[in-house]
Protein backbone atom coordinates (compact mmCIF):
# COMPACT_ATOMS: atom_id res chain seq x y z
CA UNK A 1 0.00 0.00 0.00
CA UNK A 2 1.07 3.40 -1.02
CA UNK A 3 0.05 6.13 1.03
CA UNK A 4 -0.09 9.97 1.19
CA UNK A 5 -0.46 11.40 4.74
CA UNK A 6 -2.71 14.83 4.21
CA UNK A 7 -2.08 17.40 7.14
CA UNK A 8 -3.91 20.77 7.36
CA UNK A 9 -2.44 23.56 8.97
CA UNK A 10 -2.97 27.39 10.59
CA UNK A 11 -0.87 29.06 12.67
CA UNK A 12 1.25 26.18 14.90
CA UNK A 13 4.51 25.60 13.80
CA UNK A 14 5.26 23.45 16.65
CA UNK A 15 2.25 21.08 16.34
CA UNK A 16 3.76 20.83 12.69
CA UNK A 17 7.25 19.92 14.17
CA UNK A 18 5.91 16.96 16.52
CA UNK A 19 3.71 15.42 13.59
CA UNK A 20 6.38 15.40 11.40
CA UNK A 21 8.65 13.67 14.24
CA UNK A 22 5.62 11.34 14.90
CA UNK A 23 5.79 10.21 11.35
CA UNK A 24 9.19 9.78 10.59
CA UNK A 25 8.57 7.56 13.60
CA UNK A 26 6.39 4.77 12.16
CA UNK A 27 7.58 1.19 12.24
CA UNK A 28 6.19 1.72 8.68
CA UNK A 29 6.86 4.95 7.00
CA UNK A 30 4.29 6.68 4.96
CA UNK A 31 5.33 7.32 0.92
CA UNK A 32 4.51 10.90 1.43
CA UNK A 33 3.82 13.89 3.68
CA UNK A 34 0.92 16.72 2.31
CA UNK A 35 0.84 19.99 4.20
CA UNK A 36 -1.41 22.27 3.06
CA UNK A 37 -0.56 25.47 5.31
CA UNK A 38 -2.85 28.56 4.93
CA UNK A 39 -0.99 30.32 7.79
CA UNK A 40 -1.08 34.21 8.20
CA UNK A 41 2.76 33.93 8.17
CA UNK A 42 6.15 31.42 6.23
CA UNK A 43 7.09 30.05 9.23
CA UNK A 44 5.81 26.27 8.79
CA UNK A 45 7.04 26.69 5.26
CA UNK A 46 10.54 28.03 6.45
CA UNK A 47 10.18 24.73 9.36
CA UNK A 48 9.02 22.19 6.37
CA UNK A 49 12.39 23.22 4.24
CA UNK A 50 14.93 22.80 7.11
CA UNK A 51 13.21 19.59 8.32
CA UNK A 52 15.58 16.55 8.10
CA UNK A 53 12.49 13.69 7.18
CA UNK A 54 13.17 10.35 6.02
CA UNK A 55 9.65 10.65 4.30
CA UNK A 56 9.01 13.01 1.17
CA UNK A 57 6.86 16.24 1.93
CA UNK A 58 4.70 17.73 -0.45
CA UNK A 59 4.18 21.87 0.72
CA UNK A 60 1.10 24.01 -0.52
CA UNK A 61 0.02 27.03 0.44
CA UNK A 62 -3.46 27.32 0.05
CA UNK A 63 -4.89 30.73 1.29
CA UNK A 64 -3.53 33.02 3.92
CA UNK A 65 -5.08 34.14 6.84
CA UNK A 66 -5.63 37.75 8.06
CA UNK A 67 -8.72 39.09 10.44
CA UNK A 68 -11.90 38.39 9.78
CA UNK A 69 -11.26 36.81 6.59
CA UNK A 70 -13.75 34.13 7.18
CA UNK A 71 -16.51 36.81 8.19
CA UNK A 72 -15.53 38.94 4.93
CA UNK A 73 -16.03 35.44 3.06
CA UNK A 74 -19.32 35.62 4.32
CA UNK A 75 -20.55 38.94 3.37
CA UNK A 76 -19.16 38.22 -0.54
CA UNK A 77 -21.71 35.39 -0.53
CA UNK A 78 -24.23 37.49 0.74
CA UNK A 79 -26.34 38.48 -2.92
CA UNK A 80 -27.16 42.06 -2.46
CA UNK A 81 -23.23 42.72 -1.00
CA UNK A 82 -21.34 40.82 -2.72
CA UNK A 83 -20.57 43.18 -5.13
CA UNK A 84 -18.56 45.05 -2.77
CA UNK A 85 -16.28 41.99 -2.06
CA UNK A 86 -15.24 41.28 -5.66
CA UNK A 87 -11.44 41.01 -5.24
CA UNK A 88 -11.81 39.95 -1.69
CA UNK A 89 -8.01 37.78 -1.03
CA UNK A 90 -8.60 34.54 -0.23
CA UNK A 91 -7.77 33.81 3.36
CA UNK A 92 -7.40 31.08 5.69
CA UNK A 93 -9.04 27.87 4.97
CA UNK A 94 -10.63 25.32 7.53
CA UNK A 95 -9.31 22.17 7.99
CA UNK A 96 -12.04 20.00 5.82
CA UNK A 97 -11.22 22.45 3.15
CA UNK A 98 -7.61 21.99 3.50
CA UNK A 99 -7.71 18.81 3.51
CA UNK A 100 -10.21 17.99 0.39
CA UNK A 101 -7.24 20.37 -1.31
CA UNK A 102 -4.42 18.00 0.17
CA UNK A 103 -6.12 15.51 -1.47
CA UNK A 104 -6.40 16.76 -5.11
CA UNK A 105 -1.98 16.66 -5.25
CA UNK A 106 -1.75 13.95 -2.76
CA UNK A 107 0.44 11.18 -5.78
CA UNK A 108 -0.49 7.83 -4.11
CA UNK A 109 -3.17 5.05 -4.05
CA UNK A 110 -4.13 5.52 -0.53
CA UNK A 111 -5.00 8.86 1.67
CA UNK A 112 -4.44 9.29 5.90
CA UNK A 113 -5.92 12.24 7.23
CA UNK A 114 -4.39 13.78 9.94
CA UNK A 115 -4.19 17.48 11.65
CA UNK A 116 -1.16 19.41 13.49
CA UNK A 117 -2.58 18.89 16.95
CA UNK A 118 -3.26 14.71 16.81
CA UNK A 119 -0.55 12.74 16.74
CA UNK A 120 -0.43 9.03 16.46
CA UNK A 121 1.51 5.96 17.52
CA UNK A 122 4.35 4.94 15.90
CA UNK A 123 2.40 1.73 14.62
CA UNK A 124 -0.73 3.40 12.92
CA UNK A 125 0.96 3.49 9.15
CA UNK A 126 1.48 -0.55 9.74
CA UNK A 127 -1.15 -1.79 11.92
CA UNK A 128 -4.03 0.13 10.11
CA UNK A 129 -2.36 -1.39 6.65
CA UNK A 130 -2.41 -4.56 8.20
CA UNK A 131 -6.18 -4.35 9.10
CA UNK A 132 -7.00 -3.40 5.67
CA UNK A 133 -5.37 -5.91 3.53
CA UNK A 134 -6.69 -8.40 6.44
CA UNK A 135 -10.44 -7.03 5.95
CA UNK A 136 -12.64 -6.16 3.74
CA UNK A 137 -12.81 -2.81 4.70
CA UNK A 138 -12.91 -0.14 2.27
CA UNK A 139 -12.20 2.58 4.63
CA UNK A 140 -11.20 2.71 8.11
CA UNK A 141 -11.12 5.43 10.70
CA UNK A 142 -9.25 7.16 13.21
CA UNK A 143 -9.98 6.23 17.00
CA UNK A 144 -8.35 9.26 19.32
CA UNK A 145 -7.96 10.07 22.84
CA UNK A 146 -8.24 13.06 24.42
CA UNK A 147 -5.78 13.84 27.10
CA UNK A 148 -5.63 15.93 30.40
CA UNK A 149 -2.57 17.14 32.29
CA UNK A 150 -4.49 19.92 34.01
CA UNK A 151 -6.83 19.84 36.44
CA UNK A 152 -9.23 21.98 34.11
CA UNK A 153 -8.40 19.86 31.39
CA UNK A 154 -9.49 16.62 33.40
CA UNK A 155 -12.79 17.93 34.51
CA UNK A 156 -13.49 18.85 30.71
CA UNK A 157 -12.59 15.46 29.54
CA UNK A 158 -14.71 13.87 32.01
CA UNK A 159 -17.97 16.05 31.05
CA UNK A 160 -17.18 15.88 27.28
CA UNK A 161 -14.80 13.01 25.96
CA UNK A 162 -13.91 10.72 28.59
CA UNK A 163 -11.04 8.26 28.59
CA UNK A 164 -12.17 5.77 26.00
CA UNK A 165 -11.28 6.62 22.34
CA UNK A 166 -13.88 8.58 19.91
CA UNK A 167 -13.75 7.35 16.47
CA UNK A 168 -12.63 10.49 14.39
CA UNK A 169 -11.81 11.79 10.93
CA UNK A 170 -7.77 12.62 11.78
CA UNK A 171 -6.16 8.96 11.31
CA UNK A 172 -8.95 7.78 8.83
CA UNK A 173 -7.57 6.12 5.73
CA UNK A 174 -9.19 5.84 2.42
CA UNK A 175 -8.57 5.35 -1.05
CA UNK A 176 -7.90 8.56 -3.06
CA UNK A 177 -9.83 7.20 -6.34
CA UNK A 178 -13.23 6.59 -3.97
CA UNK A 179 -12.71 10.50 -1.78
CA UNK A 180 -12.37 12.05 -5.18
CA UNK A 181 -15.48 10.60 -6.59
CA UNK A 182 -18.29 12.52 -4.70
CA UNK A 183 -17.27 11.48 -0.89
CA UNK A 184 -14.64 14.93 0.19
CA UNK A 185 -15.41 16.50 3.26
CA UNK A 186 -17.83 19.29 3.78
CA UNK A 187 -16.78 22.64 3.05
CA UNK A 188 -17.84 26.63 4.35
CA UNK A 189 -17.65 25.30 7.94
CA UNK A 190 -15.04 24.93 10.77
CA UNK A 191 -16.89 22.00 12.96
CA UNK A 192 -19.55 18.83 12.34
CA UNK A 193 -18.33 18.40 8.44
CA UNK A 194 -16.25 15.50 9.42
CA UNK A 195 -19.59 13.42 11.50
CA UNK A 196 -20.80 14.14 7.43
CA UNK A 197 -18.65 12.51 5.77
CA UNK A 198 -18.16 9.63 7.94
CA UNK A 199 -22.15 9.08 7.98
CA UNK A 200 -21.66 9.30 4.16
CA UNK A 201 -18.97 6.75 3.89
CA UNK A 202 -20.10 4.31 6.16
CA UNK A 203 -23.23 4.26 4.27
CA UNK A 204 -21.43 3.71 1.20
CA UNK A 205 -17.86 1.70 1.76
CA UNK A 206 -17.34 -0.76 3.84
CA UNK A 207 -15.55 0.77 7.49
CA UNK A 208 -13.53 -0.08 10.29
CA UNK A 209 -13.12 1.30 13.45
CA UNK A 210 -9.90 -0.15 15.67
CA UNK A 211 -11.13 -0.83 19.14
CA UNK A 212 -7.47 0.34 20.08
CA UNK A 213 -6.95 4.00 19.87
CA UNK A 214 -3.85 4.67 17.77
CA UNK A 215 -4.06 8.29 17.95
CA UNK A 216 -3.71 11.17 20.69
CA UNK A 217 -5.26 14.78 21.27
CA UNK A 218 -3.42 17.07 23.71
CA UNK A 219 -4.43 20.32 22.92
CA UNK A 220 -8.02 20.18 25.60
CA UNK A 221 -9.00 23.58 26.45
CA UNK A 222 -6.86 25.16 29.63
CA UNK A 223 -9.40 27.41 30.55
CA UNK A 224 -12.64 28.72 30.90
CA UNK A 225 -12.72 31.61 28.31
CA UNK A 226 -10.92 29.90 25.42
CA UNK A 227 -13.40 26.89 26.22
CA UNK A 228 -16.73 28.54 26.00
CA UNK A 229 -15.46 30.05 22.86
CA UNK A 230 -15.10 27.23 21.31
CA UNK A 231 -17.83 25.74 22.10
CA UNK A 232 -20.20 28.70 20.89
CA UNK A 233 -18.32 28.40 17.50
CA UNK A 234 -18.14 24.76 16.90
CA UNK A 235 -22.02 24.50 17.75
CA UNK A 236 -22.97 27.33 15.18
CA UNK A 237 -21.37 25.84 12.49
CA UNK A 238 -22.52 22.40 13.61
CA UNK A 239 -25.72 24.00 13.27
CA UNK A 240 -25.80 24.40 9.87
CA UNK A 241 -25.05 21.16 8.47
CA UNK A 242 -28.00 17.84 8.64
CA UNK A 243 -26.20 16.74 11.37
CA UNK A 244 -26.75 15.46 15.44
CA UNK A 245 -30.44 16.57 15.01
CA UNK A 246 -31.66 14.92 18.80
CA UNK A 247 -28.61 17.25 19.89
CA UNK A 248 -29.51 20.28 18.18
CA UNK A 249 -32.77 19.78 19.45
CA UNK A 250 -31.73 20.09 22.76
CA UNK A 251 -29.73 22.80 22.52
CA UNK A 252 -32.50 25.28 20.52
CA UNK A 253 -35.29 24.24 23.72
CA UNK A 254 -32.21 25.17 26.08
CA UNK A 255 -31.97 28.81 23.87
CA UNK A 256 -35.40 28.94 23.80
CA UNK A 257 -35.97 28.69 27.48
CA UNK A 258 -33.27 31.01 28.05
CA UNK A 259 -34.86 33.47 26.46
CA UNK A 260 -38.37 32.63 27.27
CA UNK A 261 -37.38 33.83 31.05
CA UNK A 262 -35.19 36.96 30.14
CA UNK A 263 -37.55 38.24 27.55
CA UNK A 264 -40.68 38.26 29.82
CA UNK A 265 -39.53 39.74 32.61
CA UNK A 266 -37.31 42.38 30.67
CA UNK A 267 -39.40 45.40 31.46
CA UNK A 268 -39.20 44.34 35.19
CA UNK A 269 -35.47 44.47 35.20
CA UNK A 270 -35.04 47.17 33.28
CA UNK A 271 -37.39 49.62 35.44
CA UNK A 272 -40.65 49.46 33.26
CA UNK A 273 -41.87 52.68 32.02
CA UNK A 274 -39.37 55.06 33.68
CA UNK A 275 -36.69 53.41 31.72
CA UNK A 276 -35.39 53.85 28.07
CA UNK A 277 -34.80 50.32 27.62
CA UNK A 278 -38.55 49.57 28.23
CA UNK A 279 -39.94 47.72 25.29
CA UNK A 280 -43.54 47.96 25.01
CA UNK A 281 -45.66 43.76 24.48
CA UNK A 282 -42.06 42.82 24.08
CA UNK A 283 -42.71 39.19 24.71
CA UNK A 284 -45.58 39.34 21.78
CA UNK A 285 -42.67 41.12 19.60
CA UNK A 286 -40.20 37.82 20.83
CA UNK A 287 -42.75 35.36 19.66
CA UNK A 288 -43.54 36.78 16.36
CA UNK A 289 -40.26 37.79 15.37
CA UNK A 290 -39.03 34.20 16.12
CA UNK A 291 -42.04 33.32 13.91
CA UNK A 292 -41.07 35.46 11.04
CA UNK A 293 -37.33 34.75 11.11
CA UNK A 294 -38.43 31.16 10.81
CA UNK A 295 -41.04 31.45 7.83
CA UNK A 296 -38.14 34.24 6.32
CA UNK A 297 -35.77 31.58 6.56
CA UNK A 298 -38.36 29.01 4.68
CA UNK A 299 -38.54 30.88 2.04
CA UNK A 300 -35.18 31.81 1.48
CA UNK A 301 -34.15 28.49 1.19
CA UNK A 302 -37.44 27.73 -1.15
CA UNK A 303 -37.51 30.41 -3.46
CA UNK A 304 -33.60 31.94 -3.78
CA UNK A 305 -31.97 28.65 -2.67
CA UNK A 306 -33.67 25.56 -3.68
CA UNK A 307 -30.64 23.27 -3.74
CA UNK A 308 -29.58 23.89 -0.49
CA UNK A 309 -28.99 21.70 1.88
CA UNK A 310 -30.35 23.47 5.27
CA UNK A 311 -31.42 21.54 8.54
CA UNK A 312 -33.48 24.61 9.53
CA UNK A 313 -35.63 23.82 6.40
CA UNK A 314 -35.77 20.15 6.94
CA UNK A 315 -36.97 20.31 10.78
CA UNK A 316 -39.08 23.25 10.26
CA UNK A 317 -42.13 21.13 12.02
CA UNK A 318 -39.50 20.68 14.92
CA UNK A 319 -38.49 24.50 15.44
CA UNK A 320 -42.51 25.31 15.35
CA UNK A 321 -43.23 22.21 17.47
CA UNK A 322 -40.32 23.22 20.36
CA UNK A 323 -41.85 27.23 20.11
CA UNK A 324 -45.44 26.03 20.62
CA UNK A 325 -43.97 24.22 23.92
CA UNK A 326 -42.35 26.73 25.02
CA UNK A 327 -45.08 29.37 24.64
CA UNK A 328 -47.38 26.98 25.88
CA UNK A 329 -45.66 26.24 29.44
CA UNK A 330 -44.84 30.09 30.08
CA UNK A 331 -48.80 30.55 29.51
CA UNK A 332 -49.95 27.44 31.49
CA UNK A 333 -51.22 28.88 34.30
CA UNK A 334 -52.91 32.44 32.47
CA UNK A 335 -54.52 29.95 29.37
CA UNK A 336 -55.94 27.08 31.81
CA UNK A 337 -56.34 27.92 35.29
CA UNK A 338 -57.06 32.06 34.44
CA UNK A 339 -54.51 32.73 37.12
CA UNK A 340 -56.98 30.82 39.89
CA UNK A 341 -54.46 29.18 42.78
CA UNK A 342 -57.74 26.84 43.42
CA UNK A 343 -57.76 25.43 39.94
CA UNK A 344 -57.14 21.61 39.64
CA UNK A 345 -54.98 23.30 36.69
CA UNK A 346 -52.71 25.63 38.34
CA UNK A 347 -49.32 24.73 38.71
CA UNK A 348 -47.28 27.19 41.11
CA UNK A 349 -43.79 28.13 39.20
CA UNK A 350 -44.39 25.73 36.40
CA UNK A 351 -41.96 27.56 33.80
CA UNK A 352 -38.94 27.82 36.82
CA UNK A 353 -40.01 24.21 37.48
CA UNK A 354 -40.03 23.51 33.95
CA UNK A 355 -36.22 24.90 33.45
CA UNK A 356 -34.89 23.60 36.88
CA UNK A 357 -35.78 19.97 35.70
CA UNK A 358 -33.90 20.64 31.96
CA UNK A 359 -30.83 22.18 33.68
CA UNK A 360 -30.81 18.98 36.17
CA UNK A 361 -30.77 16.47 33.83
CA UNK A 362 -28.06 18.15 31.82
CA UNK A 363 -26.17 18.51 34.96
CA UNK A 364 -27.12 14.44 36.34
CA UNK A 365 -26.11 13.81 32.41
CA UNK A 366 -22.49 15.70 32.65
CA UNK A 367 -21.58 14.60 35.68
CA UNK A 368 -22.32 11.14 36.42
CA UNK A 369 -23.98 9.17 33.39
CA UNK A 370 -22.07 10.47 30.98
CA UNK A 371 -18.48 10.48 32.93
CA UNK A 372 -19.13 7.23 34.03
CA UNK A 373 -20.26 5.32 30.71
CA UNK A 374 -17.10 6.88 29.43
CA UNK A 375 -14.17 5.41 31.95
CA UNK A 376 -13.68 8.39 34.28
CA UNK A 377 -12.51 6.85 37.30
CA UNK A 378 -14.90 6.73 39.95
CA UNK A 379 -12.24 7.66 42.60
CA UNK A 380 -11.85 11.08 40.67
CA UNK A 381 -15.55 12.06 40.44
CA UNK A 382 -16.21 11.57 44.14
CA UNK A 383 -16.25 13.18 46.48
CA UNK A 384 -16.63 16.78 44.71
CA UNK A 385 -15.25 16.55 40.67
CA UNK A 386 -19.01 15.20 39.82
CA UNK A 387 -20.43 18.30 40.85
CA UNK A 388 -17.72 20.59 38.86
CA UNK A 389 -17.97 18.03 35.97
CA UNK A 390 -21.74 18.47 35.93
CA UNK A 391 -21.26 22.28 36.67
CA UNK A 392 -18.92 22.70 33.86
CA UNK A 393 -21.37 20.56 31.63
CA UNK A 394 -24.50 22.56 31.97
CA UNK A 395 -22.48 26.43 31.33
CA UNK A 396 -21.32 24.50 27.94
CA UNK A 397 -24.56 23.32 27.17
CA UNK A 398 -25.88 26.69 28.04
CA UNK A 399 -23.01 28.38 25.51
CA UNK A 400 -23.92 25.95 23.00
CA UNK A 401 -27.64 26.08 22.86
CA UNK A 402 -27.60 30.31 21.73
CA UNK A 403 -24.47 28.77 19.19
CA UNK A 404 -26.84 26.65 17.60
CA UNK A 405 -29.63 29.11 17.45
CA UNK A 406 -27.96 31.59 16.07
CA UNK A 407 -26.37 29.07 13.24
CA UNK A 408 -29.83 28.08 12.65
CA UNK A 409 -31.00 31.66 12.05
CA UNK A 410 -28.40 32.32 9.60
CA UNK A 411 -27.70 28.84 8.07
CA UNK A 412 -29.75 29.81 5.11
CA UNK A 413 -27.33 32.67 4.16
CA UNK A 414 -24.33 30.60 4.95
CA UNK A 415 -23.13 28.23 1.60
CA UNK A 416 -21.90 24.31 2.39
CA UNK A 417 -20.39 22.52 0.08
CA UNK A 418 -21.42 19.29 -0.06
CA UNK A 419 -20.40 16.76 -2.42
CA UNK A 420 -22.79 13.77 -3.08
CA UNK A 421 -22.35 10.68 -1.97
Amino acid sequence: MHISVVIPTLNNPKDVQRVLKSLNNQQQLPDEIVIIDSSENDEIDHLVQKSISRIPITYKRYGRAYRLDRFYYFLSKIFFIKKFFINLPKGRAYPYEASNHGSLIAKHEWIAFLDATTLPNDQWIQDYCGILQNNEAEAIFGNTKYLATTYFQSILRACTYGRNGIETAPGSFMKKADFLNGFQITEGVRSGGDVDWKNRVRNNFITLTPEKSYLVYPHLHRNLLSCIKKFFIYQMHTAVQDIAHSIKDAYFVLALLFTLVLIPKWNAIVGWESSPYFLPHITKIYFISITLILLISILFNRFMSPDADKPLLKNAYKVIFLILISFGVYNWNNYLAGWVEESIWFIPHITKIFISLVCLTSFAYRGLYFPIKNNIKLSFLFPFNWFVAGSLGLLLDIVKAPGYLLGALISPFIKVIRSPG
